[in-house]
């Protein structure tokens, strides 16, 4: 009997010191919470902003924040303390990798729910405007329970070995270096390569030359989405008459320029570009800022690492110009805008991109 009794006694240790040592794991990832499920950093910790996917959603839920910098990789090197500093505001980086519209604009109306906002700065591909109207944040990476308020579902992330090994001692290590703080919330700029070289290893022009033009695809079947996508961002604007929204449009490099040219989707880019910016600098809360005609930018690959991507530089200047109220295009200057990106595009894939081929 004492045998039985004894065995009983271990098996409620064993039982204590297991609830005690999750309860111990619970409460460090809660009182840390790399994802700021819960709250914004105790202990005088900096927000250590890396991990967009899953940080996103508890971002927008529980930090301090009037103003939102939204957009895909291409508006993550935007130092947003620039634009507090600037605009008199406090800006929360929204973004999302490949972001389409849809995508954004549930991470947007996520924030809206919060409160109003004074302004939007958006950073606003043209890819985004081709993608599919379906939002797509869920998935295997990022499970759903990141986005629910309730902490019923959140065991996944509350007794996670990755997170506590692993996300915590980063964040921690981040924050004592002062990286992606701050106004530098998810710049990934640190150790790439920018530069012609590097940029041309990511196209491969495909033997076309002088002499050939690449067949127009008909892209008829495609202007039904790309027409939803704008009236989404349309509603979106008219819907917050408060909220001050400017658009940027960010420099795209002489490769994928002549990328869509060579595969023929030229004219389907020039279309979705021509028609959103149209929409947009017909609503009264709106300013759209125009970088696509930085020629000495798009045309010089030195300030890319890749046919899309170009360095924090760019971002900032970008910015500069915006706060002094250069480059905005509106109804008045739009149309001689455009006529302009066809001459350059053509300049492009005719003389530009030899530059850069022997």
């Amino acid at each position: 009997m004492m045998g039985e009794l004894e065995k009983k006694k271990a098996i409620k240790r064993l039982l204590l010191v297991i609830g005690v040592e999750m309860a111990l794991i619970a409460s460090v990832v809660w009182l840390l919470d790399p994802f700021y499920q819960y709250h914004k950093p105790f202990f005088g910790l900096e927000a250590v902003l890396n991990d967009r996917d899953n940080q996103m959603p508890g971002t927008i839920r529980n930090f301090d924040y009037d103003s939102v910098l939204v957009g895909s990789s291409l508006a993550e090197n935007f130092d947003s303390a620039f634009l507090d500093e600037n605009y008199g505001c406090h800006t929360l980086k929204v973004i999302r990798a490949s972001g389409s519209v849809a995508d954004l604009l549930y991470y947007l109306e996520m924030a809206q729910e919060e409160q109003e906002l004074k302004n939007v700065f958006w950073c606003l591909d043209i890819a985004s405007v081709e993608a599919s109207t379906e939002v797509t944040l869920y998935g295997e990476d990022v499970p759903r329970y990141l986005h629910t308020e309730t902490m019923l579902d959140d065991l996944p992330y509350l007794f996670n070995k990755e997170v506590l090994l692993e996300k915590i001692p980063f964040m921690l290590a981040y924050g004592h270096e002062g990286l992606n703080t701050g106004g530098q919330a998810y710049n990934w700029a640190r150790g790439k390569e920018f530069g012609a070289a590097q940029a041309m290893q990511a196209y491969d022009r495909a033997g076309i030359t002088l002499e050939e033009t690449p067949q127009t695809r008909d892209f008829s079947n495609e202007i039904p989405l790309i027409s939803e996508n704008i009236g989404l961002l349309i509603e979106q604007v008219a819907a917050h008459p408060q909220t001050q929204y400017r658009f940027l449009i960010p420099p795209l490099s002489l490769l994928w320029w002549d990328c869509a040219y060579v595969n023929g989707e030229l004219e389907r880019r020039i279309y979705t570009l021509d028609h959103m910016v149209s929409a947009l600098i017909a609503q009264e809360n709106v300013e759209v800022y125009y970088f696509q005609n930085l020629e000495s930018i798009v045309c010089n690959l030195d300030y890319y690492m890749d046919m899309i991507h170009y360095s924090p530089d760019v971002n900032q200047y970008m910015l500069d110009l915006m706060t002094h109220g250069e480059n905005r295009v509106d109804e008045r200057n739009w149309g001689e805008t455009i006529a302009e990106l066809r001459k350059m595009t053509e300049r492009i894939s005719q003389t530009e991109i030899y530059r850069y081929y022997n």
